[in-house]
């Protein structure tokens, strides 16, 4: 397999901590794709400097991904200027201002998507044979969408934050990742880690007691000793001002670093992006690898929905190797797969019952409100 990674919104200057990451990767060949060509030009000289790599930056798609065997998808249609509209109608009622969930979620979701489905077949016809690694929110359903309008067929969305959350335990309760099983179950940024088994015994139910009052990702002692299971941070997602206005003028202050540093900006590390070590680095080493490797991916399954599971992966395939969660899980499960059903309607065909409908099933939004919310969405984005 020829190693040849394109970088979809490769232009942004947070693409920076990609690079980074891959500074622990084998040498490759990167295509940066992107419309800016002044910002694509800048992330070029940094890639080569940082990684001593051959180095392509390009504002055509077919140039980008032909050859390609890997294809990460970062792009951010409608721009933090469409992040900012989301986050302030979440705002408006109270909410919390999050582009992957709630109305927030919906908002961006109703503006990404046909734009997704667009670059999805563009991709089919010009890689089918590459994989498509997606991060691009809200991460199942822009997945979907794209499997759904004939994107390569070895297309995931990849997430950190189980893996994180993980990791996080095992720091706080004094113990080594490596002799911790554990196992998972969920949709992207609503799951559950069901399963902490250390040296043969289930952590589980020790875990409240162990964590002596310290908090994992804002999730308590009560959380995990209520359901049995570990939740992601999203569970308890509070209210929130948003991040559309911080990420842009941190963004202007990184392009300004990159233009005249040689080592990592310094304004990176205000941005926690590690997705991108702690997802996309590992899952591309582990296709190169085909060696079977272990990771979390959001991939279609069974009943239509693209869910967040363990698989094992391989250079043409992912195994699913998820383990059947608890009962006492179920109606939580049941209840997130419904909403997602329900959004994935509104999405399909959009109209402000449809849109109304998804709200009233989203456990984030009262559903006294449902009607309002509905009609401000369906307002900013019926024109």
């Amino acid at each position: 397999m020829k190693r040849v990674i394109a970088i979809l919104g490769g232009s942004t200057p947070f693409t920076a901590a990609l690079v980074e990451a891959f500074r622990a990767a084998p040498a490759c060949e990167l295509r940066l794709f992107g419309q800016n060509r002044d910002a694509l030009e800048r992330m070029k000289r940094y890639a080569e400097r940082r990684l001593g790599w051959t180095v392509l930056a390009t504002a055509r798609l077919d140039e980008a991904v032909s050859g390609a065997a890997v294809v990460v998808n970062q792009i951010r249609f409608g721009g933090l200027e469409g992040r900012s509209r989301d986050e302030a109608l979440a705002n408006r009622f109270g909410l919390a201002a999050d582009e992957t969930l709630g109305p927030c979620g919906l908002s961006a979701a109703l503006r990404v998507v046909p734009r997704i489905r667009e670059l999805a077949a563009g991709l089919g016809r010009r890689c089918p044979d590459a994989w498509v690694l997606n991060l691009s929110n809200p991460l199942s359903v822009t997945t979907l969408a794209m499997i759904r309008a004939g994107a390569p067929r070895k297309c995931v969305g990849l997430c950190e934050l189980p893996l994180t959350t993980f990791l996080e335990t095992c720091r706080l309760v004094r113990m080594s990742p490596p002799d911790v099983e554990w196992e998972y179950a969920g949709l992207n940024h609503r799951g559950f880690i069901f399963t902490l088994r250390h040296r043969g015994e289930d952590l589980m139910p020790r875990l409240p007691g162990m964590l002596e009052g310290r908090t994992i990702f804002g999730i308590k002692s009560e959380d995990i000793r209520e359901l049995g299971a570990l939740p992601l941070k999203y569970f308890r997602l509070s209210p929130s001002a948003g991040r559309a206005k911080f990420l842009d003028e941190l963004k202007k202050t990184l392009a300004s670093e990159l233009e005249a540093g040689t080592t990592p900006p310094p304004s990176l590390s205000q941005r926690d992006q590690s997705w991108y070590e702690a997802a996309v680095v590992p899952m591309i080493a582990a296709i190169f690898a085909d060696d079977g490797r272990r990771m979390i991916v959001n991939c279609l399954r069974d009943d239509g929905l693209v869910r967040e599971v363990p698989a094992r992966v391989w250079r043409d395939r992912v195994d699913v190797v998820a383990a059947e969660p608890p009962a006492r899980l179920a109606p939580w499960l049941g209840r997130w797969a419904s909403h997602e059903r329900a959004l994935l309607e509104a999405l399909e065909s959009p109209n402000l019952e449809r849109i109304e409908g998804a709200l009233a099933l989203d456990p984030m939004v009262p559903q006294a409100r449902a009607s309002e919310i509905a009609q401000a969405i369906w307002a900013e984005h019926a024109n």
